[in-house]
């Protein structure tokens, strides 16, 4: 297959020469026989998100099928499945097939801890094809040292959410002037801040490759290191915590929305590289768990339909970064950190490509986070390994 007048990157107009879903030529005025005209389309590498739930965060596959299909057609390719589960082993193989027999890749991490506290049997889990390990930055000092030892092990990757709740009682938003006035339990920034600075001890002591998960604050970013392995979302990049007022449970996110400094920090550290991954935080939940009062409303939101739109409206269309830069931290780092053969539009990469249409306006539901906003950026086609899905 020929791509014709593709704008790679938003930029140079070339053609792509696919066969055998991989890239085997770019260049100007090439000839197939079956051609694909991107006239008019800003041709990027497929999304890779690191951070995705599934809906209530439980699991059925009416839910799988339908993440599977919001992925085909938002541009994602591959992602990273947050346990939900608290699986047998024999359950887990079967779980892990019907991953296997899907259009995009699932990868599965794991929970350190089931839902009764206790260590799974993460060996064996590991050995059946979890990818990596998932864990809280305040469970006791056992079981980090045991989760480091396992993943020394099995030489795996840990995910780690910090927070210490009890420094905030549960909060609900970020603890700020619009908590006070709503009347809401803030979560300080202590909370996020001490556990990043003492799982970066830990790791170092045991030498172990962490992701420190859905970091919100400046200082998080400033305690680590540029080349320590950061994932941010991208609404806190977008929204600060005044987004909150009014009781706006679709601003209800955990780690919640922080301060409007906060935000330009983490923007600005984005723009110098040192996060190395974007999410859509993608963790949908039904209306009767989000539309309640504020303090019984869940934690969640729907990220990947609007994530390709938010990309472009908030970094590309005002100059902030280029497609090219942005999709380091959506594409690149992600598809290397998985191993995967993609993430660039480069000879020999596997052909995994979406089609924008910058200049399409979105519609979003009274319901979102972003209903206020206008947003530009459809994704119009979506191709894994040189085939239109």
């Amino acid at each position: 297959m020929l791509i014709k007048n593709a704008r790679i990157y938003g930029q140079d107009l070339q053609d792509i020469l696919i066969q055998n879903g991989k890239i085997v030529k770019i260049d100007t005025h090439l000839e197939d026989d079956e051609i694909l005209d991107a006239k008019g389309m800003t041709l990027l590498p497929s999304f890779v998100d690191l951070g995705v739930s599934l809906k209530d965060d439980k699991f059925s596959l009416e839910y799988l099928s339908s993440l599977e299909q919001e992925c085909i057609d938002n541009g994602f390719s591959a992602v990273v499945l947050r346990d939900c589960m608290d699986f047998d082993e024999e359950t887990f193989s079967l779980f892990l097939q019907n991953l296997n027999s899907r259009k995009i890749i699932f990868f599965s991490s794991v929970r350190v801890l089931n839902s009764q506290g206790k260590i799974k049997n993460l060996a064996t889990l590991l050995n059946k094809g979890a990818h990596t390990l998932e864990l809280k930055s305040s469970s006791n000092a056992n079981i980090l040292r045991v989760a480091m030892q396992y993943a020394l092990m099995k030489d795996s990757f840990v995910f780690v959410h910090c927070n210490d709740s009890d420094f905030d009682d549960r909060g609900m938003m970020n603890d700020c002037e619009t908590s006070f006035n709503l009347g809401l339990i803030g979560m300080s920034s202590v909370a996020e801040t001490s556990e990043v600075a003492k799982m970066k001890e830990i790791a170092k002591f045991y030498g172990v490759k962490i992701v420190f998960d859905l970091l919100s604050l400046k200082r998080s970013i400033e305690i680590l290191d540029k080349n320590d392995l950061k994932l941010v979302s991208i609404h806190h990049l977008i929204k600060d915590d005044s987004a909150c007022e009014n009781f706006n449970t679709a601003a209800k996110l955990n780690p919640p929305l922080r301060s409007i400094h906060d935000k330009e920090s983490l923007r600005n550290f984005l723009k110098e590289g040192k996060i190395q991954f974007l999410t859509s935080m993608h963790s949908p939940k039904s209306s009767f768990l989000k539309e309640l009062v504020f303090d019984e409303a869940a934690f969640g939101i729907d990220g990947i339909c609007d994530f390709a739109s938010l990309c472009y409206t908030f970094f590309i269309k005002n100059g902030f970064l280029t497609w090219k830069e942005l999709c380091n931290f959506t594409s690149k780092n992600p598809n290397e950190f998985l191993g995967l053969n993609a993430g660039v539009i480069e000879i020999g990469k596997d052909a995994n490509l979406i089609f924008i249409d910058e200049q399409e306006e979105i519609s979003t539901p009274k319901s979102s986070l972003y209903k206020k906003d206008k947003l530009f950026g459809k994704v119009k086609m979506h191709m894994i390994k040189g085939r239109i899905l």
